[in-house]
């Protein structure tokens, strides 16, 4: 059993989905996310791959939140793996901040950027990192590795990690003067305590690392958020541990002020994907005014063996009103070719009750000349999409006693009736009862 913090995050409890499954620009796996909600944006850093490029290369994708679509990205040379990630809107121009060179590369081979930097996001562009004026950069002092910046949209703060003393470092900063150059520290220096790296004693269907790998953080007002993985141990198991399965999230809060952890919990969202790999911790304000906790998970693209794609999902922080979160609320379905809305148009919502999601459906649809076979009829926004299949019969016009079909969704978003013949075609289906339980 969890808590609820400061922000009214709770890390064990219900979550919400962004997007789910996007394809980006290149093949390799999502590092860091941060978004833009005054223009609509979702950002992605992703490493270009070593066998095409030189270490220490970035793609920055630019993502429509409401549609899952690619709006335009960017090149990033030698700005090192892409640990965090900050998007600050300025009109309707976004701004990033992430990490650049000069460069560090580990005994592993994967080399991080050692400053900080702030550019605009220009769609096509090929920015080069080497070119970025000194008094565009910062390195925190004392800093011997890789660092990473992370904006908290609430109290505009920047917040910075980087290594010193072998242990991993967190200062804030005002965002407005560190994007002048004026970089004061507000406050404290957070210093992350030793052996929170140790892999927790958890249930696994495998044997996991004994070290946690670090996935990102962010920090909102007073707590700091901490994403992390415990691969399974293919290397010592060879042959019990499968490649597609890597491993176990984490979520660990921390309040600055003590310096101590409040909270560790596994994290269970978006479970039925094929290749759970987490990637990637932020924090937004919504345009409903709902403050969110951001956390990622790349995934094998289907139909490929190396290509990944990105699904984000979100902790809430409003309170239940009379028992109910709304995680998502009434929208559309995009309807196929020959289905129509009926009386009532079909809509979707998502809603918590009790610690359990459902997908709630309304409306019906119409079906012109008739569907006669099992297939699509409707997509679910990305917001309503689930990872694992999901299934509810439901009426339909009644043709010699069948009155009844099964209608079914999965990763894809797609909704798919199940019962049509060619002697018994379906004319109508209706939704207004679907309230089924959603992961």
């Amino acid at each position: 059993m969890g808590q609820t913090d400061a922000n009214g995050v709770d890390l064990s409890g219900v979550t919400g989905r962004l997007v789910q499954t996007v394809d980006l620009v290149k093949s390799p796996a999502p590092q860091a996310i941060a978004t833009d909600t005054v223009n609509g944006h979702i950002f992605v850093l992703q490493v270009e791959s070593s066998a095409t490029a030189p270490q220490g290369n970035l793609y920055l994708n630019r993502i429509d939140r409401l549609t899952g679509t690619i709006t335009g990205s960017m090149q990033l040379k030698g700005f090192g793996h892409g640990l965090s990630m900050g998007a600050e809107p300025v009109g309707t121009d976004t701004y990033l901040w992430t990490e650049v060179g000069p460069l560090h590369t580990t005994s592993d081979g994967t080399t991080f950027g050692k400053a900080v930097t702030r550019f605009l996001f220009e769609p096509g562009k090929v920015l080069d990192g080497s070119l970025i004026p000194s008094e565009r950069k910062f390195t925190p002092p004392g800093s011997t590795s890789g660092t990473g910046p992370s904006l908290d949209p609430v109290n505009r703060q920047l917040c910075v990690m980087y290594h010193k003393d072998g242990k991993r470092h967190f200062t804030r900063y005002d965002a407005a003067a560190a994007a002048t150059g004026s970089w004061v520290p507000v406050g404290s220096t957070f210093v992350m305590p030793a052996g929170e790296d140790v892999t927790p004693d958890v249930p696994s269907p495998y044997p996991l690392k004994k070290t946690l790998v670090s996935q990102g953080f962010t920090v909102l007002g007073d707590v700091l958020y901490a994403y992390q993985w415990a691969p399974y141990d293919q290397e010592n198991n060879p042959t019990t541990v499968p490649d597609a399965f890597p491993g176990i999230a984490f979520l660990t809060s921390y309040s600055w002020t003590t310096g101590q952890r409040l909270d560790r919990q596994v994290v269970t969202g978006a479970d039925g994907l094929t290749r759970r790999e987490p990637e990637g911790v932020a924090t937004e304000v919504d345009p409903a005014t709902e403050t969110r906790l951001l956390f990622g998970f790349s995934n094998t693209v289907p139909g490929t063996t190396g290509s990944r794609d990105v699904t984000i999902c979100w902790y809430p922080t409003k309170p239940a009103v009379d028992g109910i979160k709304v995680l998502a609320d009434w929208e559309d379905l995009a309807l196929e070719p020959g289905i129509s809305p009926g009386a009532s148009r079909p809509r979707g919502r998502l809603i918590a009750l009790a610690g359990t999601t459902y997908l709630q459906l309304r409306g019906t649809v119409t079906c012109s000349p008739g569907l006669t076979a099992d297939g699509r009829f409707a997509t679910l926004p990305h917001r309503l999409r689930a990872t694992r299949l999901t299934r509810q019969n439901v009426p339909r016009n009644n043709n010699t006693g069948r009155c009844v079909c099964r209608i079914e969704t999965d990763v894809s978003g797609g909704l798919r009736v199940y019962g049509p013949t060619p002697d018994n075609a379906i004319t109508w289906i209706d939704l207004d009862g679907v309230s089924v339980a959603w992961r």
